[in-house]
């Protein structure tokens, strides 16, 4: 049976194998780690990353490292609990348990390529699970809060431009560039402009409350 906590990611099918994807900061620093078992028709695929290590594991993995077009660089079999491995020229990693007929999928299969390239394109929206739900919120708290007068706050401070209105419109701006541009959460239409007005407006208010309480006094 597929753990719950990998049935919670994206996933795509490669031939036999079901390829959950682990985009998120959580699912990416777990993996397959703790797990007491993983079907052999089960993978993990890894973006953006070029070593694994094995801290944790309870059975060994085969590990595949690729290159930006899904093509297989480096082939790991059979790597033991407590290991090391890397590809410095690796974009992503494949994981699965360790294959009794020392098999691996095609790497190069053209359905395949298709998902990795959306896995790895900033492009495409994330998936939506708990987590990342709960961490959008965060994100966009602490945008809304600090992070996005703060290096406002230094370029004003070096160019010596810049009013309360032209310094929230920035403000909103840039969370709203990090929101849907970086983060790039999965929704519908009308989410993204109910969120979007809902960010603007938070933005703005404590754009405007850091310019007259911290910025003016300070410039």
């Amino acid at each position: 049976m597929v753990p719950r906590r990998l049935q919670r990611l994206e996933s795509f099918r490669l031939g036999r194998l079901r390829v959950h994807v682990a985009r998120s900061p959580r699912a990416r620093l777990l993996g397959l780690a703790l797990l007491r078992g993983l079907p052999p028709d089960t993978a993990l695929l890894m973006p953006r990353c070029r070593s694994v290590h094995t801290f944790g594991m309870r059975f060994p993995i085969d590990v595949v490292f690729l290159d930006a077009r899904g093509e297989p660089l480096r082939v790991v079999r059979g790597l033991a609990p407590w290991r090391v491995a890397s590809c410095p020229a690796a974009a992503a990693v494949l994981e699965r348990r360790a294959a009794r007929d020392g098999m691996m999928p095609a790497m190069s299969d053209q359905a395949f390529g298709s998902r990795f390239r959306d896995a790895l394109n900033p492009r495409v929206p994330i998936y939506r699970d708990s987590y990342n739900e709960y961490f959008m919120l965060i994100l966009s708290a602490g945008g809304a809060a600090a992070g996005t007068q703060v290096p406002l706050y230094i370029l004003m401070a070096i160019t010596g431009l810049w009013g309360a209105v032209p310094f929230a419109a920035a403000c909103v701006v840039f969370e709203l560039v990090v929101i849907f541009g970086l983060a790039r959460p999965q929704m519908q239409p009308q989410e993204r402009i109910a969120w979007a007005a809902l960010w603007s407006f938070a933005t703005a208010a404590m754009a405007v409350a850091f310019y007259y309480l911290v910025a003016k006094p300070t410039l």
